[in-house]
């Protein structure tokens, strides 16, 4: 390994810089702490930055967050470490449009609670009393978890028994799937598949096998309380950004370009850690605890040393099936689409095809979604038009993918050769074309100055997320029955991001990494 520079002794390090890893850095640093965050790329960020082209600013991957008002839940995370008022948000009252072609409809889909459920009603008026009935006993359960923290620290006791009465009433959606509770209430097909848009997209989940309980609270979260969808000014990676100023403003020491290589055990305890330089050679720290900000099947098969788990946490782990990864294509244009009446941040699209859709499983492994017959696309220049000059557009269309079609097309060492090129250069068009139809507009190839596709190797290279997925495992059932804790088995070592509890999405795992921040802050004072 060469001559290992000694950062000597900290009382804790943080591995990875994702949203979690950035909250629980800084809630270590706000109380006196000295902690080393290590990074593997560049800039700070995770899943949770963005790129830029030119004149383009991309958004890796962020579409909302929720609840970022004073007084919200994503508002009163940031309060923890004294970051509030340092991000501004920007509100989306809409989701975007959602065009039917067969169905003959097209409507704009409200984030707030009532709207959302009038707008059902207006599209599905057959389906009225259902509807009603599902948000009727769905959205006061919503409501009252998101605000479990603060009924538990003030509230009365009228607010508590709805509390306790809303967890028992969650509790029993466990091990559930979503479809099955859904047509307890209505059966249209169409009906179904839109109510399950939303969170089986955030998740990367097939809507026939995702979680109920995960795929209920994921679409409540931003429908309760008025409605609560946001996206950083700057996009997210300026949040990022401002999270790990703010570390080293507390001094905290920050190592961009150095990512873990090894965690270190002594007695039974992580006692420290290697780290290799991007610019060649290595460091090595010592710390009292150590936080890992990531993929737990990195931790247990690379970072951790034989011996240094139990052998049946290792197993357990890697039993586990990751979520779905996507292809994003990020399109810079020399067009103003706000100007020519596209004004919606989102637009999905639904055309009848001339054959049977294909499947899920047939797209992805022949890596043909020119016969696909739905698309979206998101246009970020309308939701922040920082990201690009007046008079042009930032749009992103975004597929399901899995992994194996990209590994195997990658060289030795993971090189991405020409068989890789090859294979993005095939997928560039196809996924073109879906965000023309998406759009309504086209040809879009003599008017984009940015072109670039982010495939499941893209994002595992990123973010170390096995697969490429991007909100750590896949939410069925049986996985979301038995989540990871963020205690390790190794007393000094926790976990946090969207592979432990509570789980994926931004607000997630911001409290994750502030509750990893807890029991290590727990554990230093003991020891």
């Amino acid at each position: 390994m060469g001559e290992i520079e000694d950062l000597g002794q900290f009382d804790a390090i943080v591995i990875g810089t994702g949203m979690a890893g950035l909250m629980a850095g800084n809630s270590l640093a706000t109380e006196g702490r000295r902690v080393l965050m290590l990074e593997k790329h560049s800039t700070p960020g995770g899943c949770t930055m963005n790129f830029e082209r030119g004149d383009y600013r991309f958004e890796a991957s962020n579409h909302v967050i929720n609840s970022c008002e004073p007084g919200g839940m994503t508002y009163r995370l940031l309060e923890r470490v004294g970051a509030e008022g340092r991000v501004e948000f920007l509100k989306l009252d809409s989701f975007g449009r959602m065009v039917d072609e067969a169905r003959g409809t097209d409507f704009s889909l409200p984030w707030a609670l009532d709207p959302h459920v009038e707008m059902l009603v207006t599209n599905f008026p057959h389906e009225e009393a259902g509807i009603r009935a599902f948000y009727a006993k769905y959205g006061p359960i919503a409501e009252a978890l998101l605000a479990s923290q603060e009924i538990s620290e003030g509230g009365d006791a009228a607010a508590r028994e709805q509390l306790a009465e809303a967890v028992r009433e969650y509790g029993t959606l466990a091990g559930r799937k979503a479809l099955e509770v859904l047509k307890e209430f209505v059966s249209d097909p169409s009906l179904i598949e839109l109510m399950l848009a939303i969170p089986s997209g955030f998740m990367g989940t097939s809507p026939q096998v995702i979680d109920a309980a995960s795929a209920i609270m994921c679409d409540l979260v931003f429908r309760v309380d008025g409605g609560q969808a946001y996206y950083p000014k700057g996009g997210s990676g300026h949040m990022s950004q401002t999270l790990a100023d703010l570390f080293e403003e507390r001094g905290g020491e920050l190592r961009l370009e150095q990512g873990a290589t090894e965690i270190t055990f002594e007695d039974g305890r992580a006692s420290g850690v290697i780290s290799r330089r991007r610019s060649g050679g290595s460091i090595s720290a010592r710390a009292r605890c150590v936080i890992h900000a990531g993929d737990v099947t990195a931790l247990v098969n690379t970072l951790c040393p034989e011996g240094g788990l139990p052998d049946d946490y290792v197993k357990s782990i890697n039993r586990r099936r990751p979520g779905i990864s996507t292809l994003i294509l990020f399109a810079g244009l020399d067009l103003d689409l706000r100007a020519m009446g596209l004004t919606a941040c989102e637009i999905s699209r639904n055309w009848e095809s001339d054959g049977p859709p294909p499947s899920f499983d047939e797209m992805t492994q022949m890596g043909d979604y020119s016969t696909s017959n739905s698309a979206m696309a998101t246009i970020y220049s309308n939701i922040d038009p920082s990201c690009c000059p007046p008079g042009k557009s930032v749009v992103a269309t975004m597929m399901l993918a899995t992994p194996e079609l990209f590994e195997d097309a990658l060289g030795p060492n993971r090189h991405r050769g020409r068989n890789y090129k090859a294979l993005k250069d095939r997928l560039i068009p196809q996924l073109l074309a879906n965000m023309e139809r998406a759009l309504g507009v086209g040809p879009l190839a003599e008017h984009a100055e940015v072109l670039e596709l982010a495939t499941p190797v893209t994002i595992e290279r990123f973010t170390e997320n096995r697969g490429g997925a991007y909100v750590g495992w896949r939410y069925t059932a049986d996985q979301v029955r038995t989540p990871i804790p963020q205690q390790s088995p190794v007393e000094n070592l926790f976990l946090c991001g969207h592979w432990v509890e509570p789980g994926g999405g931004v607000s997630n795992v911001m409290s994750g990494g502030l509750n990893a921040a807890d029991l290590a802050l727990d554990y230093l004072k003991r020891a």
